[in-house]
């Protein structure tokens, strides 16, 4: 496509100006709550001008990269092409932003005309107020005549739908070295950020997970993978009014606006008056491609049914966006290039038409922004302006855009505050800092309390941490806190899950609502979590308490050192009070922030040694592991001969095994470490399919819809494995446990209203009507003397449900230590 293309007249403008017409329907009226003192010049010190240019280390040539043979650029190409751009033009900066999985760079690229550092101080403090003050910057005419709108391309983040990567470079190519007017007036308006290949790993292999295993575009709310947390500041960062995310390979392609259900924290009037118009022109300016596949796309808030490719869940890039207060759009390319059964020249055929498509939807959005600079940007900063006012979401009328109805209508209340509490009234000083370093890090805001407070009727220690919802992304921090929303009464169908996630719920703090009230106490802005974990005085016995990962990563360390660690009946572990054992907690304290008291008087307890846990699962139950400080090893049913050795004590089971199709060596290794009494720990219907099988524990094990997810209520029985567990469990396909037999005790089952947030149907042998009440965690020693528990919650899925981990790792510990 040439640089002249790059603003087209639409055939659609008549439909964008009757959108953006409709957008004007009147909300309340709320008074703008004062933010923050305004950003200064003395604090952008550090803002440097543009170009910022560095030389990318250069990657050995690699003739088995898999973008090879699909006619696209390869990785170890890219660097040389940057380096080159940045010598040849001072628009572009380049630079290595962060590492992948694996260990590739990963590029950032910004392009946009020279700027001094005056100058680039400057847009930085508009950018700040655009947030902090966002009244003042839509009436402020400097800030309006002169900021440089900012679009956000993120592109390849699945590993093997490669085209946005050169569709990225093609575009950064043309406005670096284009000597058109209308191009150097366009970047004197706009900064362009591209995270260039968000996925190397992927790129390289051919795969669309990351090296480590990992689908990124599930992980923008827990930010478990180095790639994901670079997604999250260049978005945080960039503040972009469009973000677009290239992908493949959907026929005709599809981009947004979504089909409901939507995410009911989002200003969605302000993005859909935006977001629909500017798809329509994708759309138009894909037909003047004239490639037969391009002359339609498919837009499912105008094409689908509910469900069917939704917004909901902030767990993608551009559901994340959204939250930013950013338009953001999926792209996806019509054309698939892989599969042996294609020609060479098939494949490269099929990438060029793709290159072209992401090459469209990119010029087109910064046209869009161009010609609707001053509303996107009045409504960037009324997002804002909304959240520090604290008015509530509209109720959008029917036909609001065209499509616009019932369906599309999910909003939320907001409370008026939240309160993470410290000392005395907090499940988990180490839960609690890692919540608050998720809310800060995501964009949100914290204080920490001066004084001692009551609200709410409760009483609060000072530094317990405040979330004033007046704030600008309270629809971000609303999202990661709240409950969540049950939609089962609403939407038969979803794209994927979670349906609910509440970090609030099931990352195992204490989390507080007040709805009519902000303390009454003086706050000041905190920029991390923070925990301190301690040793009571004295030279008694000392008692941990496992309610968190940190706490279990504290008992593992210990046994490494070879303390003598003693679990009591509750769960809990106690280690003798010795001099040289109280040094070493002391270290552990420190470490892992966690806190020690002391032991019960006549204590008694089970002496645990190192434990080693071997595992039939993903990437989820390796890295759960890892986060709980366990030695993990890797088996499959193919080599429990050769891994499942004498020091194996746990065998966690989460995938399906059929023990009559293991091989007599294998099934040999199972037996031996069965009959030496290993423990079995089993993982929803796989799980209990292994204890059924093996005759450990006798259970009919039951799973939900595989649609159902979400925040499920439970009542935990208080035996080693749920002693101390939060009173809520993250499902996805909940298992319920039936028909148990005597050697069976239930540690936890799901409430009579199993469902808090989320989609479960409530019918049926699968409903939530035939899990109510049921058990969610069983145990029990099997005849051989094994110790085995079973799991129908969730605790791996997606590194998501940290409350969780602390169950696991205590079963664990209860089944090697029989």
């Amino acid at each position: 496509m040439s640089v002249n293309r790059l603003f087209p007249r639409l055939t659609a403008t008549a439909v964008t100006v009757s959108l953006l017409g409709t957008a004007a329907w009147a909300a309340p009226a709320t008074a703008s709550a004062l933010p923050a003192v305004p950003p200064r010049a003395s604090d952008v010190a550090d803002v440097r001008g543009y170009p910022q240019r560095s030389a990318l280390p250069v990657w050995p040539d690699n003739p088995a990269d898999a973008s090879i043979p699909i006619g696209v650029i390869a990785y170890d190409d890219i660097a040389p092409k940057l380096n080159a751009l940045q010598a040849a033009s001072d628009r572009v900066s380049a630079r290595v932003a962060g590492k992948s999985a694996g260990g590739y760079d990963l590029y950032a690229v910004t392009v946009t005309a020279p700027e001094s550092r005056a100058e680039a101080r400057q847009q930085e403090i508009w950018k700040r107020r655009i947030e902090d003050e966002p009244a003042w910057a839509q009436r402020d005419r400097q800030l309006l005549a002169g900021y440089k709108t900012p679009l956000f391309v993120n592109a390849n983040i699945h590993g093997n739908e490669w085209e946005g990567t050169d569709a990225a470079l093609r575009v950064i190519e043309d406005l670096a070295t284009s000597s058109s007017p209308e191009v150097a007036g366009l970047l004197r308006r706009n900064r362009l950020v591209f995270n260039v290949t968000a996925n190397p790993d992927g790129r390289v292999a051919g795969s669309r997970a990351n090296s480590a295993g990992y689908d990124l575009n599930r992980d923008l709310t827990v930010v478990a993978q180095p790639e994901t947390n670079l997604i999250r500041e260049l978005i945080i960062d960039t503040k972009p009014i469009i973000t677009l995310d290239l992908h493949g390979y959907v026929s005709p392609t599809l981009l947004h606006p979504s089909t409901p259900p939507h995410n009911v924290n989002n200003e969605y009037d302000l993005y859909i008056k935006h977001g629909l118009p500017n798809a329509l022109a994708i759309e138009e300016d894909l037909r003047g491609l004239g490639h037969a596949e391009t002359q339609r796309a498919r837009i499912p808030f105008r094409d689908d049914e509910p469900g069917v490719w939704d917004d909901f869940p902030p767990i993608y890039v551009p559901s994340f966006a959204m939250l930013q207060s950013s338009i953001p759009y999926t792209i996806e390319a019509p054309l698939n290039p892989r599969g042996g059964a294609l020609t060479p020249a098939e494949r490269v055929r099929r990438s060029g038409i793709n290159t072209d498509v992401h090459e469209v939807a990119i010029r087109t959005s910064l046209r869009y922004i161009q010609e609707h600079r001053a509303q996107v940007l009045h409504d960037q900063a009324e997002v804002y302006r909304r959240g520090w006012a604290g008015e509530p979401l509209r109720d959008l009328p029917d036909g609001f855009v065209p499509g616009w109805g019932p369906e599309d209508n999910y909003h939320t209340t907001f409370p008026r505050a939240y309160v993470i509490p410290t000392g005395t009234g907090q499940r988990s000083e180490p839960a609690a800092a890692r919540l608050v370093d998720l809310l800060i890090s995501s964009g949100g805001r914290v204080w920490r309390a001066k004084k001692p407070f009551t609200a709410g009727g409760r009483s609060y220690q000072a530094g317990s941490y405040v979330v004033d919802l007046h704030q600008p992304k309270r629809g971000l921090v609303n999202s990661l806190l709240e409950p969540g929303a049950d939609i089962t009464g609403r939407v038969d169908d979803l794209y994927a899950g979670p349906a609910a996630w509440s970090q609030g719920l099931t990352w195992g703090a204490t989390v507080e609502t007040l709805w009519n009230e902000l303390p009454a106490v003086r706050l000041e802005r905190t920029y991390d979590g923070r925990a301190e974990g301690g040793v009571p005085a004295g030279n008694g016995d000392l008692r941990l308490d496992l309610r968190d990962a940190a706490d279990l990563l504290a008992v593992n360390s210990l046994l490494n050192r070879g303390v003598a660690v003693h679990r009591l009946a509750d769960g809990s572990v106690v280690v003798p009070g010795t001099p040289a054992n109280r040094r070493l907690a002391r270290a552990e304290a420190r470490t892992h922030a966690v806190t020690f008291e002391r032991a019960p008087a006549g204590w008694r307890g089970t002496r645990l040694d190192k434990v080693v846990v071997g595992y039939l699962g993903t990437v989820e139950e390796r890295d759960t592991l890892a986060d709980l400080g366990f030695e993990a090893r890797a088996l499959t049913a193919a080599t429990l001969s050769t891994s499942l050795t004498g020091d194996v004590d746990v065998l966690l089971v989460a995938s399906n095994v059929n023990l009559a199709n293991l091989s007599a060596e294998n099934r040999a290794a199972l037996d031996a470490f069965l009959t030496r009494g290993g423990g079995v720990v089993g993982l929803g219907t796989a799980g209990a399919g292994f204890s059924n099988a093996a005759s450990l524990l006798s259970v009919t094990a039951t799973a939900g819809p595989g649609l159902a997810s979400g925040v499920a209520n439970v009542v935990n029985t208080g035996g080693p494995v749920s002693a101390g567990a939060i009173p809520h469990s993250f499902i996805s396909q909940p298992v319920w446990f039936t028909a148990l037999g005597g050697n069976v005790t239930v540690e936890q089952s799901y409430a009579a209203d199993p469902l808090l947030a989320g989609w479960w149907a409530t019918e049926g042998a699968n409903g939530q009507g035939a899990a109510a009440n049921q058990a969610s965690i069983v145990r029990g020693v099997s005849a051989g003397g094994n110790g085995v528990v079973l799991f129908g919650t969730d605790p791996t899925f997606r590194l998501h449900p940290k409350g969780l981990q602390p169950q696991l790792g205590r079963a664990l510990l209860w089944t090697a230590g029989r």
